[in-house]
């Protein structure tokens, strides 16, 4: 899947370093904490490398299901003085690492899909502090481990589609706010008709302590089901899973009927009452 670019210059974005994806979240904010406090603790090794600045910019080339294509440092990023720079191979190998931490699935930044990334690291203590007070003051900031969710086997579900459109202008196809409700069979949901034309299937995706919705968003296209979007790695928190998500949906040469580089766009919920 093709995911349309919608980043603001200043995001940062990094992992906190762990040798497995327990307990971590693809919404980037929860993992800019962890790195603040992974670069707060490795301050002086990170600034030997660049001693004359006081902030690092690192632009990033992700691929559709999440892993780094190309990575670069640089100082005075954007400016006439412009320099790609080495980092403490300790801070590289984090970075790398940790970008291999939601497989199968998209990093975003609470509702949008990311595919590339300008990312500015301060390296002062103030300046962590800052940057860190200010992710965690945002609406709808959840810290790690906040929330997790076990979801059995054979458990109720509801999806509650709140608005979903595909193409543009005459074109547009929709759904129409809808409820769905039914059971899992054992950690599968089988197929769920939300319209004439869409439906959506998904597991629940069991990682240690930690559970997961792997999705497929699906269309009837000249009698056949042809993927809109999918997604391994959204974890479940507090029973739920909120799907907001702007890109571009998933091509099918050859099909007629679904058109190159057609933007979607979806806010669904699923959740699993108790």
């Amino acid at each position: 899947m093709k995911i349309q670019l919608l980043l603001s210059a200043s995001l940062f974005m990094f992992f906190s370093v762990n040798g497995s994806a327990q307990g971590k979240n693809c919404d980037v904010r929860q993992l800019q904490v962890s790195t603040y406090d992974f670069v707060l603790a490795n301050l002086d090794s990170i600034k030997i490398y660049t001693p004359k600045t006081n902030q690092i910019t690192a632009t990033l080339d992700l691929t559709e299901a999440g892993a780094i294509k190309k990575i670069g440092y640089y100082t005075n990023y954007g400016k006439k003085e412009q320099k790609e720079v080495k980092v403490w191979k300790g801070f590289e190998t984090f970075v790398k690492d940790n970008f291999s931490r939601c497989p199968d699935s998209h990093f975003y930044n609470a509702t949008e899909h990311l595919l590339q990334a300008t990312i500015s690291l301060p390296l002062s203590k103030d300046g962590i502090a800052k940057a860190k007070k200010e992710v965690e003051s945002e609406p709808n900031y959840m810290a790690e481990g906040v929330g997790k969710t076990e979801i059995p086997g054979y458990s109720k579900f509801k999806v509650e589609v709140k608005s979903f459109t595909v193409g543009q202008f005459r074109h547009n196809k929709t759904i129409e706010p809808v409820v769905k409700e039914g059971t899992m069979d054992a950690y599968r949901s089988k197929m769920v008709r939300l319209s004439d034309i869409f439906s959506i299937a998904f597991d629940v995706v069991k990682e240690g302590k930690n559970n997961y919705l792997k999705y497929t968003l699906y269309e009837r296209v000249d009698n056949k089901s042809q993927t809109v979007t999918k997604e391994g790695w959204r974890p479940i928190i507090n029973n739920k899973v909120t799907l907001s998500v702007k890109g571009i949906r998933d091509s099918h040469p050859g099909v007629r009927h679904i058109n190159e580089g057609e933007e979607f766009e979806m806010n669904f919920e699923i959740s699993f009452p108790k």
